[in-house]
C-alpha cells in the first residue's frame, strides 16, 4: 500500500506541480480566440456573445466565477471538515483497529479532496489569465 501511495504522489507531484507553471509560462504571451461561445443563445445575456462582448455578457461575467468561487471554497471547506472529523475519529480510536483503519481513510481522502480542490482552483486561475480576443 505505501508503494502505491508514493507512486500516486509522485505522479501526481510531477504531472500537476510541474506542467501548469509550465504552461502557464507558455500561454502568457498568446491570445485565444473565441468563436462561438458556449451557449450563446440559451443563457442569459448569450446575445451580447452574438455581438463579440463576451467579457460584458453576464453570464460569462458575473455567473460562471462566482459558481465556479464558490464551488471550490465549498470543496476546500468540506475536505477541512473531513479531514478534522478523521482526526477525532482517529484519537477516539483506543486502540480499536476497525476504527483506526476507518479514520486513516477518512484523512486520507479527506486529503485528497482537498489536493484536487486546489489542483481546480490552479487550473481556472490559468484559464482565467488568459487573454480572450
Amino acid at each position: 500500500m505505501k508503494k502505491i501511495e508514493k507512486i500516486l504522489l509522485t505522479t501526481y507531484l510531477f504531472l500537476f506541480l510541474k506542467t501548469p507553471f509550465s504552461f502557464a509560462q507558455g500561454l502568457n504571451n498568446k491570445e485565444v480566440k473565441l468563436t462561438k461561445p458556449i451557449g450563446s443563445n440559451i443563457l442569459p445575456g448569450g446575445n451580447q456573445a452574438l455581438t463579440g462582448d463576451v467579457e460584458g455578457s453576464f453570464v460569462f461575467s458575473k455567473i460562471l466565477p462566482f459558481v465556479i468561487t464558490y464551488t471550490i471554497r465549498l470543496a476546500v471547506a468540506l475536505a477541512v471538515i473531513a479531514l478534522i472529523i478523521g482526526g477525532y475519529q482517529y484519537m477516539t480510536a483506543y486502540g480499536d483497529e476497525e476504527k483506526h483503519k476507518a479514520a486513516q481513510k477518512t484523512i486520507t481522502y479527506a486529503i485528497i479532496g482537498l489536493v484536487i480542490a486546489i489542483t481546480a482552483f490552479g487550473i481556472v486561475k490559468i484559464i482565467t489569465n488568459l487573454k480572450i480576443t
